[in-house]
């Protein structure tokens, strides 16, 4: 997060101050039942913001956005915002953030982009607010599990087995999020995840093999090279 207009924080550094000593950990509300964790989700993050912001009389509003393409045509686009943080007493600030579109097979840059500018302000506010580590992407990440003590804990694979089936499970959570237009940390994309296992009559706790994951990844690459609709096979699955 970069800003500008360093005047514009005399009259904000008080209200913001107080703010940050009021906010408190954004409770893990949101479960991946796929993944079977709980994470923070965006939109929780967003709603506890802003109520502690408006109760010291400030606010944040989106003042405008920009895609940054990379120049070696690989690297993925950026998205630049920037918003307006302000007081009531008139004070105001410009504050950029960049993050990253991550578009996938059979999915639309314009909702990996709705979908980066979401989580964008969702970190933007974290880091305004120094509010106690959540890892909301990290926590929302297919390969990654939140321990009970509310610290993240990825203990390295055992095995090169563990590893592949990890990646094979990441690949086919990140396709099904393509096909169906979700992120892969979605609720949406969970469900229908466990529709596609039910489907072909596989376990459906995480015990696939890497194998099997293999099989649902290509699987799922046939539906979206044959432009098949989600709903015409995961609604008949219901």
């Amino acid at each position: 997060m970069s800003t500008d207009n360093n005047a514009g924080w005399v009259g904000i550094i008080p209200a913001l101050l107080k703010a940050q000593q009021q906010v408190e950990a954004v409770e893990k509300a949101s479960k991946n039942d796929f993944g079977g964790y709980k994470y923070a989700s965006a939109e929780d993050m967003i709603t506890a913001s802003r109520i502690v912001l408006h109760e010291n009389g400030l606010i944040v509003t989106k003042n405008g956005w920009r895609v940054i393409r990379a120049e070696d045509g690989e690297s993925a686009p950026l998205v630049e915002a920037v918003y307006v943080l302000a007081h009531e007493n008139g004070s105001a600030v410009m504050c950029t953030t960049q993050y990253p579109i991550c578009t996938g097979k059979g999915r639309p840059e314009d909702k990996a982009l709705n979908a980066s500018l979401t989580t964008g302000l969702s970190y933007f506010l974290r880091d305004l607010l120094l509010i106690p580590r959540c890892d909301v992407e990290v926590d929302q990440r297919p390969d990654t599990i939140s321990r009970g003590s509310g610290v993240r804990n990825t203990p390295k694979p055992s095995s090169g087995t563990r590893k592949s089936a990890s990646n094979q499970k990441t690949n086919f959570m990140n396709l099904v999020g393509a096909w169906i237009n979700r992120d892969p940390s979605e609720k949406d994309t969970a469900e229908a995840c466990l529709k596609i296992l039910n489907l072909h009559t596989l376990p459906t706790d995480g015990t696939c093999s890497p194998k099997q994951f293999k099989e649902m990844v290509k699987w799922t690459e046939e539906q979206i090279e044959n432009n098949i609709e989600p709903d015409t096979i995961l609604r008949s699955n219901d």
